[in-house]
């Protein structure tokens, strides 16, 4: 018998790397932990008491927050926000400034950072959905927006999911034109893509009435680098998904969770999807297991890319939500459904790890309460991920912002 000492020698090394690699990621989502910040914009009689469905994202040193809704009255309708605030990244204390209107007040919209600049896309308010998107800048101090209006959107779409591959935006289901939907809206950014109107549409700094008198001057006078097209057959597979979460890595969309509320026939997906852009084809993704080893829902979540690794937390409960929505009401009656203690409501507090090279989750090992919100927003820094606002149980909004540090 003969052995082929190099052979085994290159075995052991590649089981010892795998492992190696293994043990990796695990410790460094294991190292994983949430410090609370300080502070929450306050300038709007309400938003104190914590916005979901807000626009969120980086400028420069600066966090930006925008619009958002809450019930800041017990029995009384839900309120929708205009505000757009700005702070400097810190990672005990936020001292936010008021700078500035969006048009008119929105939630439930998205978010992509472009350049220096955020682009706001869709959203809803009490009166209607939204198809505007808008461009989002700062000025070199923080203290005042500028905003700009681009092309919009082929369609109204509100509780969607969003992700920017190459210069394309991806807009994932959702309700599109009112209904809810599987279909992927493309919105192609062009070279010129955030070249000023003829007109600034802010320094709307004083009252959302001027900001819309400026933008009404504007609105006839719009770039079109930026333009915004939809296919046919780009639809994620099955029924609807409202409330998904996405991500991109590597000209690669990826989609997971969402919700199809229609009686006997409501769902809450588990499940996920990755879109080739190249390729022009779907592949079917598993579900994100919770630490105790349960398949997990992402409605309602929220998802963000660092590298080859895709992260994403929060949620509702499958069992609970899909209850609800389909009208059976068997864990509860339905007068009593909003008025049950936070923790009823299961809300997830995973934070999950997707290999994007390997195709596949990690073992989740992180778990903290602070996490178990939906609706909330996600910003990575170099500072770490800014978690912000988001709900506790249905109808009641959080002011609280974690940082999820490594």
């Amino acid at each position: 018998m003969t052995f082929d000492t190099p052979s085994i020698f290159i075995t052991i090394m590649n089981k010892l790397l795998s492992l190696f690699l293994f043990l990796s990621a695990a410790l460094s989502l294991s190292a994983q932990h949430v410090r609370s910040v300080a502070g929450f914009p306050a300038a709007e009689p309400g938003y104190s008491l914590g916005v979901s469905a807000c626009y969120a994202g980086q400028i420069g040193d600066y966090l930006v927050v925008a619009g958002g809704c809450n019930f800041p009255e017990a029995g009384k309708p839900k309120k929708y926000y205009a505000g757009v605030y700005a702070a400097r990244m810190d990672r005990a204390t936020l001292q936010w400034r008021l700078v500035g209107f969006l048009p008119e007040a929105a939630a439930y919209g998205a978010t992509v950072t472009c350049g220096d600049s955020l682009l706001f896309l869709g959203g809803n308010n009490t009166d209607h959905a939204l198809a505007a998107v808008y461009s989002v800048r700062l000025n070199s101090v923080g203290t005042d927006v500028l905003i700009n209006r681009l092309a919009d959107l082929p369609a109204t779409a509100d509780n969607m999911a969003v992700a920017l591959v190459g210069n394309d935006i991806f807009v994932v289901g959702g309700n599109q034109n009112g209904k809810p939907s599987a279909d992927v809206l493309r919105y192609k950014l062009g070279a010129n893509s955030v070249n000023q109107c003829s007109n600034t549409i802010a320094q709307c700094s004083n009252s959302v009435n001027q900001c819309s008198n400026r933008i009404a001057q504007c609105s006839n006078s719009v770039n079109q680098g930026a333009n915004s097209t939809s296919s046919a057959d780009l639809r994620i597979p099955g029924a609807p998904r409202v409330q998904p979460v996405a991500a991109a890595y590597n000209d690669k969309l990826y989609v997971w969770g969402g919700f199809y509320a229609d009686g006997e026939q409501s769902k809450v997906h588990t499940d996920g999807y990755v879109y080739d852009v190249n390729a022009k084809e779907w592949g079917a993704l598993s579900a994100p297991c919770s630490a105790d080893g349960e398949e997990m829902t992402l409605s309602g979540g929220i998802a963000w890319a660092d590298g080859d690794h895709l992260y994403a937390t929060g949620g509702v409960n499958r069992t609970i939500f899909l209850d609800a929505i389909s009208g059976r009401y068997e864990c509860v009656k339905k007068d009593d459904y909003l008025k049950q203690p936070i923790d009823w409501y299961k809300f997830s507090g995973n934070l999950y790890v997707f290999d994007a090279v390997a195709g596949q989750w990690l073992t989740t090992t992180f778990v903290n309460q602070a996490l178990a919100r939906a609706g909330a927003q996600a910003v990575p820094t170099p500072l770490g991920v800014y978690y912000i606002g988001g709900e506790l149980k249905p109808a009641l909004r959080t002011p609280q912002i974690v940082i999820i540090e490594n």
